[in-house]
């Protein structure tokens, strides 16, 4: 068994690795980021990004189903996301951040947002793989870094 097979059934074996792709999501987000922006606002500019070019490999429609259902499960646990709402296929993706940060305050929203992140790269990895999820947010990741954005709203092949 090698190392990414260990803990693949336990939430626990997944946690590290799904929090630690989520923080370099928001990491490339909060380099960008003016002076003005906060933690939250970095964060959900990371899932704006991520929403953007997984679009392009699951569909929009599948992608945002994704992160529906992540916001639905983490809401549970994360009362800060009882205002925020997934716009499909609109900039931004994510709205209602300056309102919970209003209400919450900016790391409680940070802290959730990052949780609805790594809820989302968990269920990505439960329905295509573990393996196939990383690449393909490593993608979003390299193509973030190098300001790439997609040509037009086709799928692309991984």
């Amino acid at each position: 068994m090698n190392t990414a097979d260990r803990g693949k059934d336990t939430p626990s074996g997944k946690q590290p690795a799904a929090r630690e792709i989520a923080r370099r999501l928001i990491s490339s987000r909060r380099s960008e980021r003016k002076s003005g922006d906060s933690a939250a606002r970095a964060t959900a500019a990371a899932c704006d990004t991520l929403y953007r070019e997984l679009s392009r490999w699951v569909g929009p429609d599948g992608c945002h189903a994704l992160f529906t259902r992540a916001l639905t499960e983490t809401r549970t646990d994360y009362p800060a996301l009882a205002q925020i709402q997934l716009r499909a296929r609109s900039e931004p993706y994510i709205d209602g951040v300056a309102e919970t940060i209003m209400a919450h305050g900016d790391p409680a929203t940070a802290g959730a947002l990052e949780s609805m992140l790594v809820r989302l790269v968990e269920l990505l990895g439960r329905l295509i793989g573990d393996d196939m999820a990383m690449r393909l947010i490593e993608r979003s990741l390299t193509s973030s870094e190098r300001g790439d954005r997609p040509s037009d709203d086709r799928r692309e092949e991984a």
